[in-house]
């Protein structure tokens, strides 16, 4: 897979640089003119292989993304795991890996990395700009940096601030972190399943644990104690103690008021993007009332919303529904715009 070679003295928001850094990224679909970019910012712990994690959003799947008409262009996220720059990587000024010492980092970080990367890949214009959670706080970023290149973005179980609720919840999971800092390399991976426990807790709702979780399992433990066992463990391997810190406190940073006057409503009436925003009624860690609160200040803004009990993770559930009405709000602004 690609890397792109940021700026080598990369700035950081909190005035600290990055040395060397790049990213990791995917292009699929050949970059033309005749084609439309479609950009996906992946979620908190989601790589820049979309299909791996969000295949529904394809056609052949039954999604509207058509590789014979787009370009999909995904980048793992500075901080991340999964081949960018961050905690796990060597720092060139030490020679060892940052760990605990890598930098604090923002969502406006991670959407001035993508901005040098479409830079470097000649890319115009983002026709449809589309984040879920994490990656839907950055594409609304975006869409105020860089107005003029962004047409149509889809912002998908995500918000303008991060709030109270969702910072106590990670919160919790930093401090399930911490308590493997010091111990063997099995502490750490305990350390990091609770973690992970703890987050489905916020991923899923009532009703989805009461239809698939209630009850005893036919070893006497109860079913949802088998389950978050087993989403703990399963995560182990495939993310890093550290990343899961980082990306955790940019996405509690996520306020795209901040340095913009602190008035989420006038900022988000400033955005002049076509948007569409989608939320899930059982969400309990993005609710639907952020969304909504989003597409009340946009200008060009509709909502639609995902009737699921899976919470949360609905939106990597639902592929299809999202596409459904992505085809339906551009079907619309094409009217309009006719």
């Amino acid at each position: 897979m690609p890397q792109h070679r940021l700026p080598y003295n990369f700035q950081l928001e909190n005035g600290e640089t990055l040395q060397g850094a790049s990213l990791n990224y995917e292009v699929l679909g050949e970059i033309s003119d005749g084609k439309e970019v479609v950009w996906v910012c992946h979620a908190f712990t989601g790589s820049a292989t979309v299909k791996d994690w969000w295949s529904s959003l394809f056609l052949e799947n039954g999604g509207f993304i058509d590789l014979n008409q787009h370009i999909l262009i995904c980048a793992n996220l500075l901080g991340s795991c999964y081949g960018s720059t961050g905690p796990d990587t060597i720092n060139p000024e030490t020679g060892e890996s940052y760990g605990g010492d890598f930098p604090s980092i923002t969502n406006k970080d991670a959407v001035r990395a993508f901005i040098e990367l479409r830079k470097e890949l000649k890319i115009s214009k983002i026709h449809y700009l589309i984040g879920g959670s994490l990656g839907g706080q950055q594409a609304l970023e975006w869409s105020i940096l860089e107005p003029e290149i962004i047409e149509n973005q889809i912002l998908v179980a995500s918000n303008a601030r991060h709030s109270a609720w969702g910072i106590a919840f990670n919160e919790l999971q930093r401090q399930a972190i911490e308590l493997g800092v010091n111990g063997t390399e099995i502490d750490k991976q305990k350390a990091l399943s609770l973690a992970r426990s703890i987050a489905m807790l916020s991923y899923r709702s009532y009703a989805d644990f009461e239809s698939s979780q209630n009850g005893k399992a036919a070893n006497g433990d109860w079913k949802v104690s088998s389950y978050l066992k087993y989403q703990g463990k399963k995560f182990n391997g495939r993310f890093s103690n550290n990343s899961y810190r980082i990306l955790s406190q940019m996405m509690d940073a996520h306020n795209i008021a901040e340095g913009r006057g602190d008035n989420l409503k006038e900022v988000l009436a400033s955005i002049k993007t076509r948007t569409l925003c989608i939320g899930i009624d059982s969400d309990n860690l993005f609710p639907l009332a952020e969304q909504k609160f989003i597409s009340d200040y946009i200008p060009c803004a509709q909502l639609e919303v995902i009737k699921s009990s899976k919470g949360h993770d609905a939106f990597l559930i639902e592929g299809n529904l999202i596409s459904k009405f992505i085809k339906k709000h551009l079907s619309n602004t094409l009217y309009e715009e006719l």
